[in-house]
């Protein structure tokens, strides 16, 4: 029994030494799944801060993306697509079923996505999602959601979008705009409602 404690002592502390993300202290990361498809598994490049709680699918899509999340947040669930950077701050709420994603994800010009099933395949039949994607020409804005800010359930926030502190993003949302500090939006696409000073 003495072995046995032992060995699963020792197995935690090199799953946690090759993480591929830091945690904070008392954070509380479940059904959480975290994908780096490009660039060295860094744990440098994930992290989620001091007593917060974590659910969700984390694609971090090539070498230089980098996802922030601060302390005493809620994430409920959802998918945040990581081409570049996403920051989210300190006392977030942010509901059930919300996707946040930095990028187009493919050019606007045909010309210059014609290959992009092709080579998303050929990194399918090499056992490697996403390793052959081609993002020099695809569009990609940081993202960040600021603190004390509160995302309703199955919203969209769209690259380049800054979410001011203590705003309100109404449920079922579309963000394509930057919010300002302590007001409401809501809509598709999201638009001003109310200050809430």
């Amino acid at each position: 029994m003495l072995l046995y404690l032992k060995l699963k002592i020792l197995l935690k502390k090199i799953l946690k030494k090759n993480s591929p993300y830091i945690v904070g202290s008392g954070s509380i990361i479940n059904n959480t799944s975290i994908e780096m498809r490009r660039g060295p598994i860094d744990s440098s490049r994930c992290r989620f801060g001091n007593n917060s709680i974590i659910s969700g699918s984390f694609v971090l899509e090539t070498e230089k993306s980098t996802l922030t999340i601060g302390d005493r947040t809620f994430i409920g669930g959802g998918q945040f697509i990581v081409a570049e950077k996403i920051t989210i701050g300190s006392d977030v709420l942010i509901s059930w079923g919300c996707t946040f994603i930095d990028t187009d994800a493919h050019s606007t010009k045909w010309e210059l996505r014609k290959d992009d099933v092709k080579d998303w395949k050929k990194g399918l039949d090499a056992g490697q999602m996403g390793k052959y994607k081609n993002w020099t020409n695809v569009i990609s804005k940081e993202i960040r959601i600021g603190d004390k800010s509160w995302i309703g359930f199955n919203s969209i926030i769209l690259k380049g979008v800054e979410v001011g502190e203590g705003a309100i993003i109404g449920t079922g949302s579309v963000v394509t705009e930057d919010v300002p500090p302590f007001t409401l939006y809501a809509g598709n696409p999201a638009k001003f409602v109310k200050n809430l000073r």
